[in-house]
């Protein structure tokens, strides 16, 4: 019975395609049901592979190798909210119009930069 269910939660992965780039390797997601409002974001969770939820805002953070190549790139995808967070790295907000994941690996896939990824939740411990 274990590995009928185990076998399960692995299709979903297999062949979900939600996923990002994580250190030039592939991360899967699959999404879940929970949503969060946190301020003007909403924040939509899905859970990786080995189980943790994770939660995304509708913002890519990106890294270019140099600040005027990055121009070029999001004029390329229309992207009109853009804020610097250091000369490379870049906030991008996105509008309802466009998926995350799907414009983050695009942005990835672009020779000038070297990160772009979703906009990650990190919930705060307490000890």
């Amino acid at each position: 019975m274990k590995i009928i269910f185990l076998t399960a939660i692995f299709s979903c992965f297999v062949w979900a395609d939600v996923y990002y780039y994580e250190y030039d390797k592939k991360v899967t997601l699959n999404k879940l049901k929970e949503q969060r409002i946190m301020g003007d974001n909403v924040v939509e969770y899905y859970q990786n592979i080995q189980g943790q939820k994770i939660g995304v805002t509708r913002e890519i953070i990106a890294k270019c190798t140099k600040k005027e190549y990055c121009k070029d790139i999001f004029e390329k995808y229309s992207l009109k909210n853009v804020e610097n967070l250091t000369p490379t790295i870049y906030l991008i907000k996105l509008d309802d119009g466009n998926d995350v994941f799907e414009l983050s690996q695009k942005l990835y896939k672009e020779e000038d930069i070297t990160i772009a990824h979703p906009n990650f939740v990190k919930e705060r411990k307490y000890r």
